[in-house]
């Protein structure tokens, strides 16, 4: 019995390989697809499982105006993946004790003193950090058909993050804190400001000192040198897309949910820090409390925890992810907490026009690695 017992797993294991080598295939046969067809400018993407890499390709150039290839220490910008790297930072001053999940924001930021709920007169109380990492603070949401004015806080890289959050201030709450889940890159602008304000330090630093530096990420960053020689930058209408932010002149604005700048090996770092529970190479970044908070749902309804999508079994959370999408800069982290599995794909489209079918191919064939051993 002990015999055929291990033949079975024998088996099992052999097929659960095959199986992990025809999706790696397949990813990799989608993604130059992708760009052959013209879809896709440039593009890196890391599939690994703990400390080994899987798979690692680069492909495409870094623009439409310098036709040099894309390679491992290309710069993206990766959009709303983003938002779990700043959430990560927030949970680090959390657990120095700088600020606190459940303070409303006001305690912080005076402007929001008066905020009132629309069509329901001055709000009881403010939106606090833990709400407004689970898009639950009331903040617009750029999904809800945001105003020219709404757009220009959270788009124009020309304005200081404190001019952007001063803007937000005046503008009414969508819903009442706590209730409705309304996704707000605004947000996380004020998440931001309230890190500034608590530390009195630029949230860019903030996030070099807790995050960056102790990964030793290399090329992440919300200001990358625009006269860097090797950023990708995406098109639209067959030129630079002017809202990408690097393009920006003068260049002030971190968004703090939105405009990061990595590549697939530093944010492969991180993905292996968060499948360690909040180390990596011996070295904590997310204390255990702080781990469990941010792989946790906090809020019935929708899944998305302080940061995150989250994928549940059982109320337990078995993988995170995020998609990003700012210009014409694409992004997907996905990572699996139970097989070890993540997936990063960091990529510029030739147009915007291409992005919900592009983005619908590539995320289904990450999904079928990170998925494969579920």
């Amino acid at each position: 019995m002990r015999y055929v017992f291990t033949i079975a797993i024998l088996l099992l294991s052999i097929t659960t390989a095959y199986c992990q080598a025809k999706n790696l295939e397949s990813l990799e046969s989608t993604v130059i697809d992708l760009v052959r067809s013209d879809k896709i400018l440039g593009v890196q993407l890391l599939i690994g499982k703990g400390g080994q890499i899987l798979l690692e390709r680069h492909f495409g150039v870094l623009s439409a105006n310098n036709v040099s290839s894309v390679n491992a220490e290309t710069q993206f910008c990766i959009g709303s993946c983003s938002k779990p790297l700043a959430s990560a930072t927030i949970l680090t001053l959390v657990h120095d004790k700088r600020l606190n999940l459940d303070t409303p924001i006001n305690t912080l930021l005076p402007e929001f003193d008066n905020i009132e709920v629309a069509g329901r007169g001055t709000a009881d109380r403010n939106p606090s950090l833990r709400e407004l990492l689970s898009h639950r603070g009331g903040i617009y949401s750029q999904k809800l058909e945001m105003n020219k004015r709404q757009t220009r806080y959270i788009r124009d890289f020309k304005l200081t993050l404190e001019d952007a959050v001063k803007g937000i201030a005046n503008e009414s709450l969508i819903s009442i804190p706590g209730t409705d889940y309304a996704y707000s890159g605004a947000g996380y602008c004020i998440l931001g400001r309230v890190a500034e304000v608590g530390t009195n330090q630029s949230f860019e630093a903030l996030f070099q000192a807790k995050i960056a530096q102790p990964l030793k990420l290399q090329r992440t960053t919300y200001f990358p040198n625009p006269s860097d020689p090797n950023i990708a930058t995406g098109s639209a209408n067959g030129k630079l897309n002017p809202q990408t932010p690097h393009l920006s002149k003068p260049f002030n604005l971190p968004l703090i949910g939105g405009s990061l700048y990595s590549t697939a090996r530093d944010s492969a770092r991180f993905a292996r820090m968060v499948i360690n529970k909040g180390s990596l190479e011996k070295n904590e970044i997310l204390s255990k409390p702080s781990w469990d908070d941010y792989t946790q749902l906090h809020f019935e309804g929708k899944v998305y925890g302080l940061g995150w999508t989250l994928k549940m079994n059982n109320r337990r959370t078995i993988e995170v992810s995020h998609t990003g999408a700012l210009a014409s800069s694409r992004a997907t982290f996905r990572i699996n907490l139970e097989s070890g599995i993540f997936a990063i794909a960091l990529y510029t489209l030739t147009d915007p026009s291409v992005s919900a079918d592009t983005g619908r191919r590539l995320n289904a064939a990450i999904s079928a690695v990170t998925s494969s051993q579920d």
